[in-house]
């Protein structure tokens, strides 16, 4: 990096979060299970990594609960919410007043015994394969171990600080099962 880059001063943390909020992502509720207890957060920032070997990573806030539990256990799945499935983002991130937010949708387990939800558009259930610290997040990079999904199913999106659902659909690419 250059002299003139490096010295450049990032912007404030209320422009970024103003300009971050214009970004539309897919809610995913990560969960993991620890000494027979479960854990769970609402999350968006997730992004595949590879399709060879099947990883992805998740951003988790290092100041929550479910942090250090997902470390611990060394697990951890990725459940993506469909549309019809805002209580259940809104449970676990600590905004619909439940005790149990396991006690909102439906539970089951894939091969590393973490949390998966039955009707979840999609559930990636991982290994803990390395993370990286940043600030106040570490960054998780899971090998994916099992997968499901509901073909058909729109995500959960969240965006401008409410959730959204797809509203247009453009055409897609030929043969696109074959692309990530």
């Amino acid at each position: 990096m250059s002299a003139d880059l490096a010295d450049l001063p990032p912007v404030s943390a209320a422009d970024y979060i103003a300009a971050i909020a214009q970004h539309v992502s897919s809610v995913c509720v990560i969960t993991t299970a620890w000494e027979g207890e479960r854990f769970g957060l609402t999350a968006t920032a997730v992004a595949s990594v590879s399709a060879t070997p099947a990883r992805l990573l998740v951003c988790v806030n290092k100041s929550g609960q479910s942090h250090d539990k997902i470390l611990r256990a060394g697990r951890f799945c990725v459940n993506v919410l469909t549309e019809r499935q805002d209580q259940v983002a809104l449970a676990f991130a600590g905004m619909a007043g439940v005790a149990d937010k396991f006690a909102v949708g439906e539970w089951t387990e894939l091969e590393t015994g973490a949390p998966a939800l039955v009707d979840a558009a999609a559930c990636f259930d991982c290994r803990l394969a390395s993370l990286s610290d940043h600030s106040t997040h570490s960054v998780l990079f899971g090998d994916v171990v099992a997968t499901r999904h509901m073909a058909g199913e729109d995500a959960l999106l969240y965006g401008v600080r409410r959730f959204r659902q797809l509203r247009k659909v453009f055409s897609g690419i030929a043969g696109d099962d074959e692309y990530l």
